[in-house]
């Protein structure tokens, strides 16, 4: 069913107010900005990474190795408005975000590299390592380069919640300030995560689209 199609079925059901709000948070995601969680160890640090993500625009996270561990009463449901993708292993994560176009991106303590040092117009994936054990050596090698928050206490790490809601915002923050707009969604593209927003907001969204038919001359 093509976009146009489940957007004129379902924007009456959801009212002009609702349907305006979906179509905002729609046109301010981020697909050129990706967060992948290695080896998920506390399901309430990963609920509060995903519920960060959510809230700053991202639209996509990637969970690599192990099941998808999230604390319902921190994500409070917000993980529904993400695509959520798990890898078996960081090597297929890595050759996926590749072949898309992204840059891979480590977040490493004491790095070389400010993350406010990198392009904010290329599409950037950010590896962020577990708890305890941080990323795996393979993670840091497929990375294209490793990157550092730069902290001036006498902490100088954080944790995997936190150092993933410091990096997304950052970073959200200068992709929208280089790209002008707050979002980098366009045409056909947006329609499609506008129609995906609409039908998951609605509780049996497929069979009223599926019963609907256009006005006569419409499109």
């Amino acid at each position: 069913m093509d976009s146009a199609h489940i957007l004129a079925a379902l924007r009456p059901v959801l009212g002009d107010e609702r349907a305006a709000k979906l179509d905002r948070v729609a046109a301010s995601r981020l697909s050129g900005l990706v967060v992948v969680l290695e080896h998920l160890s506390d399901p309430h640090n990963g609920g509060a990474a995903v519920r960060s993500c959510e809230a700053v625009g991202v639209l996509e996270m990637r969970v690599v190795g192990g099941p998808l561990k999230l604390s319902e009463r921190v994500t409070q449901g917000c993980e529904k408005w993400l695509d959520l993708a798990r890898d078996p292993d960081i090597d297929s994560c890595a050759a996926s975000l590749k072949a898309r176009g992204f840059r891979i991106y480590a977040t490493v303590p004491g790095a070389k590299t400010p993350l406010e040092a990198i392009d904010p117009m290329a599409p950037a994936a950010f590896l962020v390592g577990n708890e305890h054990d941080g990323l795996t050596a393979r993670a840091r090698e497929l990375a294209d380069c490793e990157i550092t928050l730069p902290l001036y206490g006498f902490s100088q790490s954080v944790n995997l919640s936190v150092a993933t809601a410091l990096t997304v915002y950052t970073h959200a923050r200068r992709r929208r300030e280089a790209l002008g707009r707050s979002g980098d969604l366009e045409g056909a593209e947006l329609d499609r995560l506008r129609a995906r927003y609409y039908q998951r907001d609605i509780r049996g969204a497929d069979a009223i689209v599926a019963r609907f038919v256009p006005p006569e001359g419409a499109g």
